[in-house]
């Protein structure tokens, strides 16, 4: 199930943080560790903290056909 609530907050922020890429795809917070280190999803380190760009989340979602819960 789409939570269009949530959809609508993460698609206004330009860089996510991974707890909210987490949630958003329903895994864990390790699961996108484990993808950015596999270099499956394009991650920043931004003042020391890890964030994923709005679009390289968009991309892995198409490319890896992964839907939010």
């Amino acid at each position: 199930m789409v939570q269009e609530g949530k959809m609508t907050k993460i698609s206004k922020k330009e860089m996510l943080r991974v707890d909210e890429v987490a949630e958003f795809l329903d895994v864990s917070r390790s699961t996108v560790y484990l993808w950015i280190d596999h270099g499956l999803l394009s991650a920043e380190k931004y003042r020391g903290v890890i964030r994923v760009p709005r679009e390289s989340l968009k991309n892995f979602r198409l490319i890896h056909k992964i839907e939010p819960e």
